[in-house]
């Protein structure tokens, strides 16, 4: 019953949220100085977001790229993107965006990922 009353208040209530200008595209979907600024503005918050957000994104990246090659629509092969932990990605990520601020974010996943080696399927 207690678990009821929390969702259900979570729902009728709304949330005042600070992405507002993130909802379409989560974090990975600005550039690279909105990216840094949300990461240090909510501290440790912020990079677990980042964390969570390069996760799906890869993922969906790396479907969309094994759904287009089963499909023979393209040649590109998904990628193994568990290679590096997430904190490291998160690390590489903030670095690549911190050398070039004005950058899309998932510019900087995409070239991340063709970095990482071909999957086997």
């Amino acid at each position: 019953m207690r678990i009821f009353i929390i969702l259900l208040s979570l729902t009728l209530f709304p949330m005042n949220t600070f992405a507002r200008d993130m909802a379409t595209w989560g974090i990975v979907g600005t550039k690279c100085s909105q990216t840094i600024s949300s990461t240090n503005r909510f501290g440790q918050n912020g990079r677990d977001a980042l964390s969570f957000s390069i996760q799906g994104f890869l993922t969906g990246y790396n479907s969309h790229v094994m759904l287009m090659d089963l499909q023979k629509k393209n040649r590109d092969k998904a990628k193994v993107i568990n290679k590096y932990s997430l904190p490291d990605i998160t690390n590489m990520v903030l670095s690549r965006c911190r050398s070039n601020p004005n950058k899309s974010t998932y510019i900087v996943l995409i070239e991340i990922w063709r970095t990482l080696p071909n999957a086997r399927y």
